[in-house]
């Protein structure tokens, strides 16, 4: 009997140094006790990680306002946060999900209002300003292929960055497609129908993520159509596939609301915010959008007496 304990305990010993070994990697807990090292999700070492997670920080676009109550704030490239073990004290970086659960997004949206990203009182400075990430292959209600951000300044020859300004609309799902018009409506009815008319534009952009969104395409496509006027048709774009880059750098996480950026002539972001635009949050953004559009005074000499 003990010779046959023996033999069991060994190979049970066995099997399970087999299955450590065999463990694609840690376990993560929720609580900060366990976290799944970053070694041990991509990348054997930490060096290479960090420069790749340092060039994506700094792609970032900067001035946009995360709200303090939200979880956005905490979101590092590659939907990362730091977690930090309460019963040592260490941090490590451990994934959004493990961190804060499977619903952290709809959380978010009723801690904020459904505005992860807070509307920016001011311009973002053009000596800050970054120009709005590339995207490519992106269709219109036309069935005419984009390239973003060249789309927005096709029209801007002089390459002026008064020219002209874009508000940019985006979404990801159908609830935050339904807050866009808060933004939306107003921007057009009192600038894009005006005297200056051409110096403004409103883009629509739905980003359809998963494998079966391009299966789906002319179901989206059709459903649309229906809902955008068709002179707007040439600016309302899909897209199809991965965008995480994209989102990362706008810091569009929360892919359940809808988020509004507003371009200068050059095609770089001076102004953004998200969810449902207040009466207050729409004026400042008409009053911005003007701003954008006015041409720089012009240093005058007086001319010696």
């Amino acid at each position: 009997g003990t010779r046959t304990a023996q033999r069991l305990l060994g190979a049970s010993t066995r099997c399970i140094v087999h299955s450590v070994r065999r463990s694609p990697r840690p376990t993560s807990r929720i609580g900060g006790v366990e976290t799944t090292p970053l070694t041990a999700v991509r990348h054997k070492a930490s060096a290479p990680f960090d420069e790749e997670y340092e060039g994506l920080k700094s792609r970032r676009i900067q001035g946009i306002r995360p709200h303090p109550d939200g979880t956005t704030q905490h979101i590092l490239p590659g939907n990362y946060v730091i977690k930090k073990n309460e019963r040592t004290g260490r941090e490590k970086r451990v994934f959004l999900e493990h961190a804060f659960g499977y619903f952290w997004a709809i959380k978010e949206l009723e801690r904020t209002d459904k505005k992860p990203l807070l509307s920016n009182d001011d311009i973002i400075p053009s000596y800050e300003a970054q120009t709005f990430p590339k995207l490519s292959g992106l269709t219109n209600l036309l069935d005419e292929t984009v390239d973003l951000p060249d789309f927005f300044t096709r029209n801007n020859r002089s390459k002026d960055a008064n020219a002209q300004c874009t508000l940019v609309a985006l979404s990801c799902k159908e609830f935050g497609a339904q807050l866009l018009p808060s933004w939306v409506d107003p921007f057009s009815k009192q600038l894009c129908h005006g005297r200056d008319s051409a110096k403004f534009e409103v883009v629509r952009i739905t980003l359809n993520e998963g494998r079966i969104a391009k299966l789906l395409s002319p179901f989206i496509v059709s459903g649309t159509k229906s809902r955008i006027p068709q002179p707007e048709h040439g600016t309302t774009l899909l897209h199809y596939g991965d965008a995480d880059e994209v989102k990362d750098v706008l810091r569009m996480h929360n892919v359940y609301t809808g988020y509004v950026y507003l371009l200068d002539g050059i095609g770089r972001v001076r102004w953004a915010g998200s969810g449902e635009g207040s009466v207050d949050e729409v004026a400042n953004l008409i009053r911005i959008a003007k701003e954008l559009t006015r041409p720089p005074e012009r240093a005058t000499r007086k001319k010696a007496k």
